[in-house]
């Protein structure tokens, strides 16, 4: 599907997405909002689902603890009506209170009897009302018989009835109790369940948001220090949603995007001050070479037909030679001076530093300064942009001149430096050195110890971020008094697409 990007807008921010944001918005979406709503409901599901079974168990416990009374003062009324029955058929007394208990139990069970029936059952409500039932009748039908033989008949099933009737009541008391316990200790375990559940998505929830939160912030922390050092690069997608860090990754790039196009214009504007500084020392390198195919010119111009045809050969060779003298300087100018976008190409570090010296070769003369130059032999190629390298040894160059008095020395020294597997070019001057407390602020853009007029501080900061985008680093060592060194880490490398691996 083909994207129209200035069609393509966002809604809350009104802002056409660029096309460095496209990745971070073809990406499903889940809000942190949503994620924290989520996570706030998974406590409120918790907590009501505690607190409706604690009203529940409480419930139960409440009826449960009703139903013991009623059947602990059930049992009481069946438990007297068998104690009159025995003194009846003992004493031949007692039977009406036996009845009269009885008649107590029954009302009772009447009047319980939904909450009874709840908890039992209606099979097992039944059955105790039957056997009340049976029991009255016989109790009653024993008081009606006056023959010993008629009452010796009906004692059996009367002492049956009342101990089953006993024993169901007994058995489901017991029962009863049991249960109401196991509740208690369930009840009372509760609290530490629900106390240990609510730690576990506590740890839950504070992992999901640290990991979706400071994570986050960590990573756009070395966002701002990669930016700060120079690297350009936009911000890509790292998770599988996108969220509203999306919307502030998108400003970043966006800020990037306009960081890069500034620190172009910056590091243009401080390679034509630059080359301002050099075109000085170029007009008296060019200046000789003119002077001399002027004067050789005349004299060819006034001479001729008395110059014998060696003469003549010898000022036009002389005359070219010059003028190959001054086409070369100004090669090396323009070649300098050139513009373009990066051109990552193996070069030779050694032939980069040796044409940077040559074109500020005016300026050491002029300032009365030793150059010397040592490199190794047989050093390995590096890939890099050899103009903006260029840039980096000249300005270095410059800074060391115009920190030295006549007499001064700059030395520069080209090594590999073998167990980490750079290119090492030092810069080492005897001047005055820089004072500790602003050496920490020496590669800050703006930032210049010359004095007014003299420099906008933009070189090293310029210088950094280039080594920088070529995968390598910039250092300084220097003491008040003991000089400056600048050292200068370019990685050996096979391809370019090794530059961005480091």
């Amino acid at each position: 599907m083909d994207l129209q990007l200035a069609d393509i807008e966002d809604p809350d921010a009104r802002i056409s997405i660029e096309p460095e944001n496209i990745p971070l918005q073809h990406r499903p979406s889940i809000s942190i909002r949503a994620k924290v709503a989520v996570s706030f409901s998974l406590f409120f599901i918790l907590s009501f689902t505690v607190t409706g079974w604690s009203y529940w168990i409480l419930t139960k416990l409440e009826n449960k603890i009703e139903f013991l009374e009623i059947a602990d003062n059930y049992m009481v009324e069946i438990q007297q009506a068998r104690r009159f029955e025995k003194n009846y058929l003992l004493y031949h007394t007692g039977l009406p209170d036996a009845l009269e208990h009885l008649k107590t139990a029954d009302a009772i069970l009447t009047q319980n009897s939904d909450k009874v029936e709840n908890i039992l059952g209606k099979n097992y409500f039944q059955t105790m009302v039957s056997l009340m039932s049976e029991y009255h009748g016989q109790l009653a039908l024993l008081g009606n018989v006056k023959n010993n033989a008629g009452k010796e008949a009906i004692v059996p099933s009367l002492r049956e009835l009342g101990s089953r009737m006993v024993s169901l009541g007994e058995e489901f008391v017991e029962k009863e109790r049991n249960s109401a316990t196991r509740m208690f200790l369930l009840a009372k375990r509760v609290p530490l369940y629900f106390m240990s559940a609510l730690f576990i998505l506590m740890l839950f929830v504070l992992t999901f948001l640290t990991r979706q939160l400071l994570l986050t912030l960590n990573r756009f922390m070395e966002y701002t220090k990669r930016i700060g050092e120079g690297d350009f690069s936009p911000i890509l997608p790292v998770r599988k949603y996108k969220d509203e860090f999306t919307k502030l990754a998108e400003a970043f790039n966006s800020m990037i995007r306009e960081l890069d196009h500034k620190h172009k214009v910056l590091l243009e504007s401080h390679k034509l001050r630059a080359i301002g500084t050099l075109v000085a020392g170029v007009a008296h390198e060019l200046n000789n070479p003119l002077n001399n195919t002027l004067l050789t010119a005349s004299v060819l111009n006034e001479c001729f037909p008395t110059l014998s045809e060696e003469e003549k050969m010898e000022m036009i060779n002389d005359v070219i030679n010059e003028t190959e003298r001054a086409q070369r300087v100004v090669k090396n100018l323009l070649d300098f001076a050139r513009e373009g976008e990066t051109e990552i190409a193996p070069l030779e570090i050694g032939k980069i530093v040796e044409d940077s010296t040559r074109l500020v070769a005016n300026q050491v003369r002029f300032a009365k300064v030793d150059l010397k130059l040592d490199c190794e032999a047989n050093l390995p190629r590096i890939h890099g942009d050899e103009q903006k390298l260029k840039q980096v040894f000249v300005n270095l160059l410059l800074n060391a001149v115009d920190a030295l008095p006549p007499g001064g020395q700059i030395h520069i020294h080209i090594k590999k430096d073998k167990p980490q597997g750079y290119v090492l070019v030092t810069v080492h001057d005897n001047g005055p050195g820089i004072p500790e407390h602003i050496q920490a602020r020496i590669f800050d853009p703006f930032f210049t110890t010359k004095g007014q007029g003299k420099g906008t501080g933009l070189g090293l900061s310029v210088s950094r971020g280039i080594i920088k985008k070529l995968g390598g680093y910039i250092t300084l060592a220097s003491s008040s008094g003991q000089g400056t060194m600048f050292t200068v880490a370019l990685p050996i490398t096979e391809s370019p697409s090794e530059i961005m691996s480091k």
